[in-house]
């Protein structure tokens, strides 16, 4: 189980400029959460935030009950969040099979195959891959890992919407059917239709909005 308690958050540059203006919310186990904003809103350091990259200026973020706080921070990288990053942050010398084994204590390749990559390109050097294919393999690595939360910035930006609708029912299971906590930053309102919540941050401010109300939502 990985549950986020974040507590009048507030995170700043300097103090005439917000990024994050006394955030609280909850993130649930067994869900999938999709942040939208528009560009330089916050939403990545909001993530970070709850990956333990950063800490915030004021408040507090409990993971499960526990403040995660500076004396910490590895420790909550390293057994609660996995990542997927915008840059990939693959191994480079590493094929994608090896990439993912990093994270995994199973298999590999079906998390590999399911994500749409054939067997020979698993065997491939990930930089003789496209970045499509690299994002799906930082993406395996992410759902491989049992830590219980993963934190995506922008997962399906290099990919098309059938593949990318594709992922989302991969994250689907894995909230579903894994009690993972997935908490998505992006852009596509179609990748936030498949969330169970859905946020709007704008002004520093953290909203719940409906999906029926996307149209009006902030989009870069």
């Amino acid at each position: 189980m990985g549950e986020f308690l974040l507590k009048d958050i507030t995170y700043y540059y300097s103090k005439d400029r917000l990024i994050l203006d006394h955030i609280s919310q909850a993130f649930e186990s067994g869900k999938i959460y999709v942040i939208l904003g528009p560009s330089g809103c916050g939403k990545t350091t909001l993530l970070s935030l709850l990956g333990g990259l950063d800490v915030p200026k004021e408040g507090a973020i409990l993971f499960n009950g526990t403040e995660v706080g500076k004396k910490n921070l590895e420790a909550h990288r390293r057994a609660n969040v996995s990542f997927v990053f915008q840059n990939y942050n693959l191994i480079d010398y590493m094929t994608p099979e090896e990439n993912v084994q990093l994270t995994a204590k199973q298999d590999a390749l079906p998390i590999l195959e399911k994500l749409g990559l054939s067997p020979a390109e698993t065997k491939r050097n990930v930089l003789k891959l496209s970045g499509g294919q690299q994002q799906r393999v930082a993406i395996a690595r992410a759902l491989a890992s049992e830590n219980p939360v993963i934190l995506a910035d922008e997962p399906t930006g290099n990919l098309d919407e059938t593949t990318a609708m594709g992922i989302m029912d991969v994250f689907r299971e894995a909230a579903n059917d894994y009690g993972k906590c997935v908490i998505i930053v992006s852009h596509s309102h179609e990748v936030a239709k498949r969330a169970d919540v859905i946020f709007e941050l704008v002004h520093g401010k953290l909203n719940c909005i409906k999906a029926e109300d996307l149209k009006g939502a902030v989009e870069e």
